[in-house]
């Protein structure tokens, strides 16, 4: 009798269990994803609109620049932002001969779906997919880079793929922790401080010290878990939505020009050193 009570206790306690982890994804979900303050909005139309979705779901991708330019520059966007004006600063680069590009998460933009961890992982996955496979690039020629929760994205994509270099703007240690600094759930979406170890190749960290939404301290310290060959950008006074502005637009573009050409070893890297 007794070990039937403990049986049907050890059951319930599972299915609460589960029922919490379930409401709890979903909580964390509708806290992470805001998809509806992206400003502006685009169509088909767009400049660079292509749709690289495969077996009917639509997954939107805006990619500006020549076909295959010097470097694919592969842009993670932010919560309140899709695809097109995502890559408002990175035109320029576009016109320097790079390809950029960008795509909207599930449920962002264009593209279908509701937006989770892993349909993000999979709209950037099958986005290098296809620059590998359709625009011809290698690889190493692939510079991945996220802004805030594009950071996650960013940092599972490099992770798990070789790519030439991964460039983190205002990134966290994970999604929650930007809240509960610790880990508090089962769950934990976007664990970049587990996934950064396994990032092989060079790492560019761009923060700003005044960031009210990630604070600088995520940045730093992904930044020392990080592996060599890194280097850590702190933007003095910069807020989370003013960071490329605060850092100089000329300023930013020649970093991530310069990175992508030439790696760490880019003379705009090196003077930032001295800059801070």
């Amino acid at each position: 009798m007794l070990k039937t009570v403990e049986k049907s206790f050890v059951r319930i306690l599972a299915c609460v269990a589960v029922v919490v982890l379930i409401a709890g994804t979903a909580c964390v979900n509708s806290l992470m994803f805001h998809p509806g303050l992206c400003r502006g909005g685009y169509g088909e139309s767009t400049e660079g609109y292509v749709d690289i979705g495969t077996n009917g779901v639509k997954i939107a991708a805006i990619v500006l620049g020549p076909e295959r330019g010097k470097k694919a520059i592969l842009r993670c966007h932010g919560n309140a932002e899709d695809a097109a004006n995502s890559l408002f600063a990175l035109r320029y680069l576009a016109r320097r001969d790079f390809t950029v590009a960008c795509v909207d998460y599930p449920g962002y933009g264009l593209s279908d779906g509701t937006p989770d961890e892993e349909g993000c992982y999979r709209n950037v996955h099958r986005l290098y997919d296809w620059l590998v496979e359709k625009r011809g690039f290698k690889p190493e020629d692939v510079i991945v880079d996220g802004f805030s929760i594009g950071s996650g994205p960013a940092t599972e994509l490099a992770a798990t793929k070789p790519v030439g270099g991964l460039v983190l703007e205002a990134p966290f240690l994970s999604a929650p922790r930007v809240v509960t600094r610790i880990r508090l759930l089962p769950i934990d979406p976007f664990p970049n401080l587990k996934m950064i170890k396994g990032v092989k190749c060079p790492v560019l960290v761009i923060h700003g010290t005044d960031d009210s939404v990630i604070p600088h301290g995520h940045g730093k310290e992904l930044f020392e878990l990080a592996n060599e060959p890194k280097h850590f950008i702190p933007v003095q006074r910069a807020n989370h939505n003013d960071l490329v502005f605060t850092m100089g637009v000329e300023r930013y573009l020649k970093a991530i020009e310069g990175f992508a050409l030439e790696g760490l070893s880019a003379e705009p890297l090196k003077k930032t050193v001295k800059e801070e």
